[in-house]
């Protein structure tokens, strides 16, 4: 199944379907060889992935920033009191275990 790109009318008169094709295959190709427009792409895609699961995408502009601003608020409290936080925790837990496991060994 051969899909033509759309042109203008002028332009399917003045030259067959095959050149065209061929001219805008080329050019496609010329400008995804750049890795950052791949790059862009993917993003992008990710985006509209993004926007569709979480039906962000009937929101307005506006309201769209409101709420991924929120969201990036709490993951960022969330990973920094992660950090701050379980450390602390893991060391008194540990500090109690060693010395339980420590009594408990000797005797």
């Amino acid at each position: 199944m051969n899909i033509t790109p759309r042109t203008s009318y002028l332009d399917s008169m003045t030259s067959s379907n095959d050149d065209i094709w061929k001219t805008n295959k080329k050019q496609q190709q010329q400008q995804r060889s750049v890795w950052y427009y791949q790059l862009e792409e993917a993003f992008q895609h990710f985006y509209m992935q993004f926007l569709l699961t979480t039906t962000l995408y009937v929101m307005e502009p506006w309201e769209r920033v409101l709420v991924i601003s929120m969201l990036l608020l709490i993951i960022s409290l969330f990973t920094y009191s992660a950090f701050i936080f379980i450390p602390f925790h893991v060391h008194n837990i540990l500090k109690s275990a060693m010395s339980t496991a420590l009594n408990v060994y000797i005797h």
